[in-house]
């Protein structure tokens, strides 16, 4: 996608004209003023390339420039001046606030092919692989979000939840309440032998038991159209119990969050292990704390189960915090949610994911990959780590902690 900024009808035609002709494929937007591309790139972040006049008197080019920059959300997209302007002192100027590409008027065919046609091939480029990616997401048969859900959520808004109506709900689907049943029974939620679902609510409390029936749900979703290894499912609760475990101790305001990111960060596996039948080698490397199978299954299957882990996470309408940790729960860095107002939160979740993930590893519930020391797993998460002010010494002991936690729990799995 590309925006067009220029008060030039002249400019905007040939712009639009060699598109139609060489690049059919790429949809741009076109304003005849700066106020205007304010406004339009604050309500998108879909923008590849930005194309500036910076001669019109409506339109100021380096103004223009400069807010892109410092917005967090748009300061990564590529930004070509076109400008009359030829001293030294502009150029300058533009290239101190990382501009991407600098053009001198007049602009005609054999102008935008020396200067411009780079960066049309780059959008044309990643266009085709966004529809290729959309292939094979779509391939992969993501599971709707389902009723109970929806029900639950409704119910948990009201002052006063008409509990007799969930449990009604759940008791019409056999397999969910065999689900509850038995994870409701087990060490993970401590609620003791538990032989209904209304026991079970009542034992665990509202919150607790609807965050227990999204893992049933999970599950039982998965199984219909995935591979659920044994491996995988140890895997999720491990790590949705780790997430809640660090959060209470760290952010206590993101202890029932983080369960769920933990349970929910790799749901795209077993869909990449139906889906893909060589997919099984690279499953170990998924379920580790490594940054270096996203890049491997990008380029083997032109997406990742990160990204369609928080796909499956945004479908079932869970919240913004918990699609964007899950999105980057293999990355050493986040980048920018498209809603900054979620940024510090995202961080702190996604750094309890990322320590969850590494102790799970230690403990040996993250498949077969080699185990990494502290301080190998400090150095590649260390912005992680300073986001939950720890040092190796601090995992170290968090570790040790953890293991009792995790011995508790052992009898689940």
């Amino acid at each position: 996608m590309l925006l067009i900024v220029s008060h030039s009808i002249v400019l905007h035609r040939v712009l639009e004209h060699y598109l139609k002709k060489h690049f059919p494929h790429i949809t741009y937007d076109k304003v005849f003023n700066d106020i205007d591309a304010v406004k339009i790139l604050e309500g998108s972040t879909t923008y590849e390339l930005i194309l500036s006049d910076w001669d019109e008197e409506f339109v100021d080019g380096f103004k223009l420039l400069t807010m892109v920059r410092e917005n967090p959300v748009t300061k990564h997209i590529p930004f070509v001046i076109i400008t009359e302007k030829q001293d030294s002192g502009s150029i300058i100027k533009c290239v101190n606030v990382s501009v991407s590409g600098f053009v001198r008027k007049p602009v005609d065919f054999d102008v935008i092919e020396q200067k411009i046609k780079p960066f049309f091939e780059k959008v044309n480029v990643t266009g085709s692989e966004v529809v290729k990616k959309q292939v094979v997401i779509n391939s992969l048969n993501i599971p709707p979000c389902p009723a109970i859900i929806n029900v639950l959520r409704a119910e948990l808004k009201k002052q006063t939840p008409a509990l007799d109506k969930i449990v009604e709900y759940i008791k019409k689907d056999v397999a969910l309440t065999a689900s509850i049943i038995k994870l409701a029974s087990s060490p993970i939620y401590g609620a003791g032998k538990v032989d209904t679902v209304l026991r079970a609510l009542n034992i665990l409390g509202l919150d607790n038991f609807a965050n227990m029936v999204l893992a049933a749900v999970l599950q039982n979703a998965i199984k219909e159209i995935g591979v659920v290894t044994e491996t995988f499912w140890r895997h999720s609760l491990t790590s949705a119990v780790l997430c809640s475990f660090i959060a209470n101790k760290k952010h206590p305001k993101h202890a029932e969050i983080a369960y769920l990111a933990g349970l929910f960060h790799d749901c795209s596996i077993p869909l990449f292990l139906k889906r893909f039948p060589d997919y099984e080698k690279y499953a170990d490397l998924a379920l580790s704390n490594s940054t270096g199978g996203i890049e491997l299954e990008d380029k083997h299957y032109s997406t990742n189960h990160s990204d369609v882990s928080a796909l499956i996470v945004k479908t079932w309408k869970v919240e913004d915090v918990i699609v964007e940790a899950v999105r980057y729960h293999h990355s050493a860095d986040i980048g920018t949610p498209r809603n900054m107002g979620i940024y510090q939160d995202v961080r702190e979740l996604w750094a309890i994911l990322v320590l969850a993930e590494h102790i799970s590893q230690y403990y040996g519930y993250s498949g077969a990959m080699p185990i990494n020391s502290d301080e190998d797993f400090f150095n590649v998460y260390e912005k992680a780590m300073v986001e939950l002010q720890f040092d190796v010494i601090d995992i170290r002991d968090l570790k040790e902690d953890a293991s009792m936690i995790l011995e508790t729990i052992s009898d689940t799995f």
